[in-house]
């Protein structure tokens, strides 16, 4: 009897557990900037040099960990593939890029209004700014709903090296 009873409170629980596993958690929902940034989730493109003449970029911004997160992979499946991973630290929209340098920049929203977002490294990013060259600064513009524009600063030796400037559209 005692083994017909355990045997069907585990059933129950299992039953319970495996029902509630399934329901989706309330989506997070952040700061107006990072909102923002989840209106871009979709299928990008751009033309952009990057050093070797005029090339196709392709990104997808998808939004993921429960909205919590916004991934945006660039040069997808090469070499020198790249994923930027938005997110909030204490309410602040920050960002870290898994770059193909070899390193991984964290940086602060620093700056925002209507139609942009300005980062600068974070103070606590893991950086060697006077040795280290990396991507320090970015400013991502929204100019409609279709057509998005980044320009990411190169620091080398602790100094602005060059711009890369982006203009993509959506992929409809």
């Amino acid at each position: 009897m005692k083994t017909n009873l355990i045997l069907i409170t585990l059933s129950f629980l299992s039953s319970v557990l495996t029902a509630t596993a399934g329901e989706p958690s309330k989506p997070y929902t952040g700061s107006a900037e990072f909102e923002k940034m989840k209106t871009l989730a979709g299928d990008w493109q751009a033309r952009a040099d990057m050093g070797q003449g005029p090339m196709t970029v392709t990104t997808q911004y998808r939004v993921i960990a429960g909205g919590s997160a916004i991934e945006e992979p660039m040069f997808a499946n090469t070499p020198k593939e790249m994923v930027t991973l938005y997110h909030e630290k204490d309410g602040r929209l920050v960002l870290t890029h898994y770059c193909m340098l070899c390193n991984r920049p964290s940086m602060t929203l620093v700056k925002s209004d209507a139609k942009s977002l300005t980062f600068d490294l974070a103070k606590d990013s893991e950086i060697k700014v006077d040795t280290e060259k990396h991507m320090h600064s970015a400013v991502i513009t929204f100019v409609d709903a279709d057509h998005v524009t980044q320009n990411w600063t190169l620091f080398d030796h602790g100094k602005a090296q060059q711009d890369h400037p982006f203009q993509f559209e959506r992929v409809k």
